[in-house]
């Protein structure tokens, strides 16, 4: 009897030890207005951002601009919970979607963004909204791709 007690015991730790959250990780989101060649006034983006915990607010980029986010991710299985969603205006329209998830720690989404993997670079030029993923070429140097994923619409 007292080993089976010990063998529920061992399942059940493996189980609780399963069912733990994974550790933290630092997350960086980063957003930059490269729309260059027009007047300030058409190169401007405003953005809206928010998560499951804080509303980012409304904020405005001027061109050659960023603003970057650092915060702490949690994975836990099976609930993957941060996730970052945003609202893009510029001068030239909106983003196709109306609303854009920018960083989740979905495995899926993170392979996007590049080997980096929690860091996500949304850049935003004159004829649309791109991901900057991160790469390395063959002699194992960091280097960036920036992959169109909405061109800018006008939605009335």
């Amino acid at each position: 009897m007292a080993r089976n007690q010990g063998l529920w015991f061992f399942v059940a730790a493996v189980v609780a030890v399963a069912l733990l959250p994974a550790p933290t990780m630092a997350g960086r989101l980063e957003l930059r207005n490269e729309i260059e060649g027009v007047v300030l006034r058409k190169a401007k983006l405003s953005m809206r951002c928010w998560s499951n915990e804080d509303d980012l607010g409304w904020d405005v980029i001027k061109p050659m601009e960023s603003r970057l986010w650092k915060f702490t991710t949690m994975n836990m299985w099976p609930f993957q919970k941060t996730e970052f969603r945003c609202q893009f205006r510029s001068g030239f329209g909106t983003t196709n979607q109306e609303v854009v998830t920018v960083f989740s720690v979905k495995s899926g989404f993170r392979k996007e963004c590049g080997f980096l993997g929690d860091e996500c670079t949304w850049v935003a030029k004159r004829d649309g909204f791109y991901l900057r993923k991160a790469i390395r070429d063959k002699d194992d140097t960091k280097t960036f791709v920036d992959i169109l994923k909405s061109k800018w619409v006008w939605k009335w």
